[in-house]
């Protein structure tokens, strides 16, 4: 059984805590799930908030929602509202599912508020059941109705969680019996979506303190950024809002997910976009930014990119941050949001802060897609010291969300995955390029270590388990995930890149704007993508070049169209299909001083959902290839053996040791309960340990 819960928050609420541990000592559903003040709805007026405060959720006995209070005489006339209206939320909710419907009116499942009185005895009242902590085991038993299905219990989740699916595009012509790629794709986003438990802690809890979340490309990060925006808009509709990021073609796909999950808890009320400010993170004349924001609101004039280069050529970004945070600084936002967090330098980071009012900061990154050599720090570094105390220290334990490691990706089919990882440590090259710190780390990214301690020399063998790239549809991928195809010359790359795209459109029934083409070649860019658009035409297929868009333009695709893109402006995005071309630009011998480029090959294969086709030409495509072709000899393992420090770049996990003991502690019993052992049983065994 999983918690969802602050359990700051929760320790402080002895109520709360007492009716969980009771519900947990039953033993009546291990898959349960109880969340804690989740989910809330926006009530009739737009300062009152419906909150659950404790709910159960099995696919045996449905959902109760539990009301704790300390004595009867607490339980007044706007409090018996609030439960009313409770249940009715979720009545409709639910209501709405086809797929949770026994007929017009009649849901699969019982929706039950329950009024717990600590010190009182158990009774009816005006439609809910009043009991006391001991009348809660017959309530529960008595909600039961004919078991879920695992599927319509993962409907239910997702539903209640706001993850469920809208509804998609039907444009794609899937009649067709021959499973096609527009089939595939069709299947994947039919999938429901449900929050794995990492998810779940960091997306529906905003805790009062700065928070991390680092994960991997496709596991989630914009998703649960976007949530808490949409969440923290609803508990505190006055409250200002500042989401940042760094790829400007990001924001449609921002304001889309905030609006979606708003809507989705607000009975389909639009936010208050004067309360959340999505911004670029430097802005300038036709675009708005924190940067830009920050000077005009403190009345200093902004640098222009020219002076900030000036005076730092490899980061004027960080110069600019860095010259603005001199003046006193006005606190602004009740919260800030950093998406994209590996491309930011220090200082912008210390800028948010500054921005920002009681330290209430989040920040997501995936340190695998730092494209732009951007040294990465931990939370101490970054955010720097005040009167000889850091002003972010994790060690200190000030609350166990605070830092957050997603294990699992859920964009990416796992072969693209395990070949986006080789590629990017270059761990076929003649040398490993890029070393991982530790056998812990492996772990943290949703990796087995099947052999080796990741000391200096150790022989070591690196795999990965289905259940952290849970594409249902992997089985339809198999060895055309990715492809690769060594060309002449351009002109032939070009053609047969156009020769399959079209050929994709047209049998395997893919929309325009399921495809998108990357050029890793960003010296001859704009040749290839004036080849391939001008081939495409011919066709009749329209093309979107981001490379001619206006400077300020902040979307990735058109419907209908056929994306071209450089790397810088793809991160964040995903489409079914990417072909990346000039692949040999990022290949040399030995490869040396090709970090960046193999962080930006890891960005590129990683905007698939899909397949990737992989293209260049000449002798340093022959690296490429040997690299690929090694990779699948092994079987989709990463088998090498462990560089020094000294011979390689390290990434390091940035992770204090306690909060990774938590982090260890909490996998290590979810898998235990997965197993079929008894939430009792953990806790003997916990208990058992302290008292040796």
């Amino acid at each position: 059984m999983n918690i969802i819960a602050d359990e700051l928050k929760l320790r402080h609420d002895a109520g709360a805590v007492l009716v969980i541990e009771k519900i947990k000592s039953l033993d009546l559903d291990n898959e349960a799930l109880i969340y804690y003040n989740f989910p809330f709805y926006r009530g009739e007026t737009l300062d009152d908030l419906v909150q659950a405060h404790v709910l159960y959720i099995s696919k045996i006995y449905g959902i109760i929602a539990f009301r704790i209070i300390a004595s009867i005489d607490k339980l007044n006339e706007h409090m018996r509202k609030q439960i009313d209206e409770l249940d009715s939320h979720l009545f409709s909710k639910i209501n709405k599912i086809e797929e949770l419907r026994k007929g017009r009116r009649d849901l699969k499942i019982n929706i039950t508020p329950i009024v717990v009185v600590c010190d009182g005895d158990s009774k009816n009242n005006d439609g809910f059941s009043i009991v006391s902590i001991n009348g809660i085991k017959k309530c529960i038993e008595e909600n039961k109705t004919e078991e879920l299905s695992s599927n319509d219990f993962k409907i239910l989740v997702a539903t209640i969680e706001g993850t469920k699916r809208s509804k998609q595009k039907k444009d794609r012509d899937i009649s067709d019996e021959k499973l096609t790629k527009g089939k595939v794709l069709s299947l994947i986003q039919q999938q429901e979506t449900v929050f794995d438990l990492e998810q779940k802690r960091a997306a529906l809890n905003t805790i009062d303190s700065p928070q991390r979340i680092r994960g991997l490309a496709g596991s989630g990060k914009t998703i649960i950024l976007t949530m808490k925006a949409a969440l923290y808009h609803l508990q505190n509709p006055d409250s200002l809002i500042l989401y940042t990021y760094f790829t400007k073609a990001l924001y449609g796909q921002i304001k889309y997910l905030i609006e979606k999950y708003y809507r989705d808890f607000s009975d389909n009320q639009e936010p208050n976009w004067n309360n959340i400010q999505i911004l670029h993170g430097w802005g300038g004349a036709s675009l708005a930014g924190v940067y830009s924001e920050a000077c005009s609101d403190n009345h200093i004039s902004p640098m222009s990119l020219p002076e900030a280069r000036r005076n730092n050529v490899k980061n004027p970004f960080d110069y600019a941050c860095m010259s603005l945070l001199k003046h006193n600084i006005k606190s602004k936002y009740d919260l800030t949001l950093i998406d994209e967090g590996q491309d930011f330098p220090i200082h912008f980071y210390r800028l948010c802060y500054a921005l920002t009012k009681n330290r209430r900061i989040v920040w997501a990154f995936d340190d695998f897609q730092n494209i732009f050599d951007t040294k990465i720090q931990d939370e101490k570094e970054t955010f720097g010291q005040k009167d000889g105390h850091f002003l972010v220290d994790f060690s200190l334990n000030e609350n166990q969300l605070q830092d957050i490691v997603l294990h699992k990706c859920y964009r990416n089919p796992k072969r693209a995955l395990i070949a986006a990882f080789s590629l990017g440590l270059g761990i076929y090259n003649t040398r490993v390029l890029q070393r991982l710190e530790d056998n812990q780390h492996w772990n943290d990214l949703g990796f087995v270590v099947e052999k080796g301690d990741s000391s200096v020399g150790a022989q070591m063998i690196i795999s990965r388990p289905n259940e952290n790239s849970p594409i249902d549809t992997n089985e339809y991928f198999g060895e055309n995930t990715i492809l690769f195809k060594k060309f002449r010359d351009i002109d032939e790359e070009c053609n047969a890149i156009a020769k399959n795209i079209i050929k994709q459109i047209r049998t395997e029934k893919l929309r325009p704007d399921d495809i998108c083409v990357i050029s890793l070649d960003e010296k001859h860019i704009s040749n290839y993508f004036s080849r391939i658009e001008k081939l495409l035409q011919k066709n009749d297929i329209k093309v979107f070049n981001i490379l001619n868009a206006p400077n300020n333009n902040i979307y990735f695709s058109i419907e209908n169209h056929v994306t071209l893109s450089s790397i810088n402006k793809a991160k964040g995005n995903e489409v079914g299909m990417v072909y990346i071309v000039g692949v040999d630009a990022a290949f040399s011998e030995n490869n040396i001083d090709y970090t960046v480029y193999r962080n930006k090959i890891f960005t590129a294969i990683t905007r698939t959902k899909g397949w990737v086709v992989i293209s260049g030409m000449g002798d340093r495509f022959n690296f490429f290839q040997k690299e690929i072709e090694q990779l699948q000899k092994n079987d989709y393992k990463f088998i090498f053996t462990q560089p020094s420090h000294d011979s390689t770049n390290t990434i390091f996990r940035m992770m204090d040791e306690r909060q990774s003991l938590i982090n260890q502690i909490n996998k290590k019993i979810s898998d235990l309960l997965k197993t079929g052992v008894q939430t009792e049983d953990v806790l003997r065994m916990i208990d058992l340990n302290q008292k040796k």
